[in-house]
């Protein structure tokens, strides 16, 4: 879409940060009000076309952030993250807003009521603009959804290409300008792959370290909540903000650091655009003096055996078996056979899994306490095609 041939109005965080935004609050330069509604514009004229929200609720929301205003106004002041419009992945429970999870299925009594995350948002003073899509009930990477659609990622606009899962519509919003940031889920990437295929950033938080109640329990072992922003500064004021806690800014002496670099299986397959950046990226740092040493984690292939065992038990868990089997046949595809993975595995096999993840937890500390960081791609591809991609294609099976 050709933003000149349209009356759009200006991105927010057009040159500046969600903390200078917030700045601007504070100086009476902007209020919330005014640019809760330039989203709102925004979405209304973009949506149609990117389909990154599922849901809207602009009278709340406008609401919610003359209710901010007038906070502001009284001197009260709830943090970083004051009068942000920010959006939220469709298997998160929000208070008067539907959770579809995706899917055609009625499933928001397994989802609950909103959580402690949401919360913690609203108590922060984040103004919620709505839902955004995701890859049924979050099991997926490529981001496409049969029966509730397919968000566009918004770097091309003339070929409709995977935006990358299940966060889907949450990374588009951003990537488009439709929020300031947005709640994604990462269960085996679905923070990171759709904000790596926009171009944005995406961080999967430590398990534990943000709630997963009101949330869809795809896995209760690995499902984390993270943010999706359009810059690390970003990323970390939210994650700071959210934790109450203050990590001081630090020069990095780039001499002084060590970072691995993981090849096979991380490397396994890249597209030649990919590996070419990866090579850049690590040449650069070079040049500004760290260390960089090669990494192979042979163990890394066992998540092909480990994740369906354990993810597929535990969606049909939250569902119960007999729920389950009655639905299956109604779900996308693609989830469908993903999930009838766990109908085979055994509680043994389960239990084995689990304790198996727990020695490779161990086992990847080991490379973190070895070196400052471990680096690799995010994806081993570009954003393909849609059209390339089809549901029930052999890559959108893996």
């Amino acid at each position: 879409m050709n933003n000149t041939d349209i009356n759009l109005p200006e991105d927010p965080l057009n040159g500046v940060t969600i903390e200078e935004l917030g700045q601007k609050f504070r100086k009476r330069l902007l209020s919330c009000k005014e640019v809760t509604s330039t989203y709102y514009e925004r979405i209304r004229i973009l949506n149609p076309h990117l389909h990154a929200y599922i849901f809207v609720d602009e009278e709340k929301g406008l609401d919610w952030a003359d209710g901010i205003d007038k906070l502001f106004a009284c001197g009260v002041d709830l943090g970083p993250l004051m009068g942000i419009p920010i959006a939220i992945k469709d298997i998160c429970s929000v208070n008067k807003m539907p959770t579809t999870n995706g899917s055609q299925i009625k499933s928001d009594d397994i989802t609950g009521p909103e959580g402690n995350l949401v919360k913690r948002l609203k108590s922060l003073g984040c103004i919620i603009l709505g839902k955004t899509h995701t890859v049924e009930f979050a099991l997926g990477a490529t981001g496409l959804n049969k029966y509730k659609g397919t968000p566009k990622n918004p770097w091309d606009e003339n070929v409709h290409r995977i935006p990358g899962g299940s966060s889907s519509g949450s990374a588009v919003a951003v990537a488009s300008g439709l929020a300031a940031f947005a709640i994604g889920t990462d269960t085996g990437g679905s923070v990171r792959i759709p904000a790596s295929l926009n171009g944005i950033v995406g961080l999967k938080t430590t398990k534990n370290r943000w709630p997963t109640d009101g949330i869809f329990p795809l896995s209760p072992t690995l499902d984390t909540p993270g943010p999706i922003a359009r810059n690390v500064k970003d990323t970390k004021l939210i994650f700071n903000t959210y934790n109450g806690t203050t990590i001081d800014q630090k020069h990095i002496k780039f001499d002084t650091v060590t970072f691995g670099k993981l090849k096979e299986p991380f490397t396994s397959n890249l597209d030649p655009e990919v590996e070419q950046a990866y090579e850049i990226i690590c040449t650069k740092l070079k040049e500004l003096g760290a260390k960089i040493e090669n990494v192979i984690i042979p163990e890394a292939n066992e998540k092909t055996t480990l994740f369906p065992a354990i993810v597929g038990s535990e969606i049909i868990s939250a569902f119960g078996k007999d729920r389950f089997i009655k639905n299956v046949e109604k779900m996308d595809p693609v989830t469908g056979n993903r999930a009838k993975l766990g109908l085979n595995v055994s509680s043994f096999e389960y239990i084995e899994a689990k304790n198996r993840l727990l020695e490779l937890e161990n086992i990847a500390s080991r490379y973190f306490s070895k070196y400052d960081a471990l680096i690799s791609p995010t994806t081993v591809m570009q954003a393909l095609e849609v059209d390339k991609s089809t549901i029930g294609g052999e890559l959108h099976e893996r």
